[in-house]
């Protein structure tokens, strides 16, 4: 028995170390042989005198025996084998202490064997301290795996929330576009002139906005994109009919007084583009005349720019606004849209304050995109980082 343990023990790291890779590979569920060297182990007759001697060890042993054969049969290999293993080290330390007992004996029977049973107890311990190691090992390694799986599982959730959080953000962008649309169609008086489109458009962004309450992104993103092709609809089949309408010469005067009008705002540099047949007029706040830093909230003392275009808003009641914040280009892109967004919500909010109807008003943030000016300048930063109010018209 004693030999059996002087050969077994030596191997134990190496069969400990390829448990795992080799449990993994295995399609079948035979018998692992750890099992059946357990068991052999505790069919001994050595196995009663090692329980008489070391009644706690052998009954830990017959503790891993039925763990090992349970999961053995469960076609759970991998813990099968460990637990086999640990039941082999328990056993061959009980029969190792029994043989030590048995060697003990014979030094008191036989003082002739005094020398070869004090060496025999020698490597017995030695044995033993390397099996004690084996254990601790396999501790650790159990203990590894349990917190490699726990990372494991950590990692996933953290995947899906941000899975979650950028189907969250195409959805909101789709419905921005949604709203967008919609006004645009106001532009041409789609209420008025194609009213089931109109209404149509309006009822879809609706229930889109009730889906992203219900967190049912993907109908929600469908929905958003149907509302957007029912609002272009509406514009198209109504501009033929605002088109006439807006060729008066009252309509033209009232966009030559508000451009008039805008740029007498002081501190800003007010310009016109146009994006397909949308007319846009453009007032740029420069962001340091509103917000030190990376603040987003108006530091005191510098809201008179916000009161003369609220005041602005207010005269030209027929115009659709949008609020756009923009950065520049330094730091993570999420985070840049996060800050000109902010700062948009913020110029949005002190309209509102100052009596500019909220429902004439799209907010939106567009971090680093359209830079009017070189970020790689210190001058073309701060006129990049701005936020722009936009009258919309035809």
């Amino acid at each position: 028995m004693i030999g059996d343990l002087r050969i077994v023990a030596p191997r134990l790291v190496a069969l400990a170390v390829s448990v795992v890779a080799c449990l993994g590979a295995c399609a079948t569920a035979p018998k692992p042989p750890e099992l059946e060297t357990l068991e052999r182990l505790r069919a001994d007759p050595g196995a009663a005198a090692a329980a008489k001697r070391a009644p706690d060890l052998v009954k830990s042993a017959d503790h891993w025996l039925a763990k090992a054969r349970q999961d053995w049969q469960e076609n759970d290999i991998e813990d099968a084998v460990h637990e086999a293993m640990m039941g082999i080290i328990k056993l061959k330390q009980a029969l190792a202490l029994a043989e030590q007992d048995r060697g003990k004996s014979r030094i008191i029977n036989a003082q002739a064997e005094h020398e070869s049973a004090a060496d025999q107890h020698q490597r017995l311990k030695r044995d033993l301290s390397a099996l004690n190691e084996q254990v601790a090992l396999l501790e650790r390694l159990q203990v590894q795996a349990a917190e490699r799986r726990k990372l494991e599982e950590q990692l996933s959730a953290e995947k899906q929330l941000l899975d979650v959080e950028r189907q969250k953000a195409t959805v909101v962008e789709k419905i921005t576009e949604a709203e967008l649309a919609l006004k645009t169609a106001e532009t041409v008086n789609a209420p008025k002139h194609a009213p089931p489109l109109f209404q149509e458009a309006k009822d879809l962004l609706a229930r889109a906005q009730q889906e992203v309450q219900q967190r049912t992104y993907d109908a929600a993103l469908v929905t958003a994109e149907l509302a957007k092709k029912k609002a272009d609809e509406a514009a198209q089949a109504a501009k033929p009919h605002y088109q006439r309408e807006a060729e008066s010469a009252e309509s033209r005067m009232r966009a030559e007084a508000l451009a008039r009008d805008a740029a007498a705002i002081p501190r800003v540099v007010v310009r016109r583009d146009t994006r397909g047949s949308l007319q846009r007029l453009v007032i740029p706040i420069r962001s340091d005349e509103l917000f030190r830093g990376r603040e987003t909230m108006v530091a005191a003392g510098r809201e008179a720019v916000l009161d003369s275009v609220a005041a602005l808003v207010k005269k030209y009641p027929t115009y659709p606004v949008q609020v756009i914040g923009y950065t520049d280009s330094r730091g993570r892109s999420g985070e840049l849209l996060a800050l000109s967004l902010a700062r948009a919500q913020t110029v949005y909010s002190a309209l509102i304050v100052r009596g500019v109807d909220a429902r004439r008003i799209v907010v939106s943030g567009q971090g680093s995109s359209e830079a009017i000016s070189d970020n790689r300048t210190t001058t073309g930063r701060a006129q990049n980082n701005r936020v722009e109010v936009v009258f919309l018209y035809q």
